[in-house]
Formats: C-alpha cells, sequence, structure tokens
C-alpha cells in the first residue's frame, strides 16, 4: 500500500514538473512562447483604447486587445489567447504585456512589464489578481473587451 502511494505521488509529481516546464518556455524577449505571431491576429477593439471605467489603474495607457481565436456563440474556445498591449504614458513601447489563455474552459491570467523597448519582459501579476477584477466581465467570458 505504501509502496503504491509512493508510485502514485511520484507520477503526479512527474506530471505537474512536465506541466510547469512546457508553460515556463519564453520566446526571447520574455514572453510565454503561446503568444508568438499575436500582432497577426484579430484586434477585438474597434481602435486603441486609453484608461477608462473604474478598472483603468490596472493597466495604464494606450491599449489594444488581439485575440487568437474568435468567439464561438458568447465564450472564446479552448486554446483561445488573448493579449493586451498596453503603451504606458510618456512611453512609445509596450511596456506591459497581459495574456489570457483558455485551458480546459478556465482562463490562466499572466501579466508582464518592461521599463524600455530592449528589456526583456518579467513577471508582474498573475492569477487570483486578475481573476479578482475579470470576475466583473464574466457575462462577456471574462474578457471586458466587446468588439
Amino acid at each position: 500500500m505504501r509502496a503504491r502511494l509512493l508510485a502514485i505521488v511520484a507520477v503526479v509529481a512527474l506530471a505537474s514538473t512536465v506541466v510547469v516546464v512546457a508553460s515556463a518556455r519564453t520566446t526571447a524577449n520574455g514572453l510565454p512562447s503561446y503568444t508568438d505571431g499575436w500582432q497577426k491576429w484579430p484586434r477585438i477593439n474597434k481602435k486603441p483604447f486609453r484608461d477608462t471605467g473604474p478598472l483603468s489603474s490596472a493597466h495604464s495607457g494606450v491599449k489594444n486587445v488581439y485575440a487568437s481565436k474568435r468567439k464561438a456563440g458568447s465564450k472564446f474556445p479552448n486554446g483561445t489567447v488573448i493579449v493586451k498591449t498596453i503603451v504606458k504614458p510618456g512611453t512609445k513601447y509596450v511596456g506591459q504585456f497581459a495574456t489570457m489563455r483558455k485551458v480546459n474552459g478556465r482562463w490562466r491570467f499572466i501579466e508582464y512589464e518592461r521599463s524600455s523597448a530592449t528589456e526583456r519582459y518579467s513577471l508582474l501579476a498573475q492569477g487570483s489578481l486578475c481573476t479578482s477584477c475579470h470576475v466583473m466581465a464574466k457575462s462577456n467570458d471574462y474578457v471586458f473587451t466587446k468588439r
């Protein structure tokens, strides 16, 4: 019984490691590889927008939102990646890069930032910090931007 339990724990630990390693792959600029090609994805906002509404301080600057897949009815399909680019006030480069990735029907949120156009992105926020705001957009599949 003990040997079986240890075997199960080992398999779960190995599987978790594989998931972490697979999701940790990054591009040369520090962004996750699943965002590759975002510049060619359809933009879901009609035009660039600035700070609006009560949550504007979370992403201060000029924003654009891109989606790797289109909505299927009222929801985005599994595998969809949504990217929000933010050009911070007083700059001309994307300084914040927020991602949403739909896996098994649930969104995974990660946000990155950098201080210059040549610097690699680093982790700014993820998980429940992002979810706590996005829950307000539940009726639009947790996405604030509407086409």
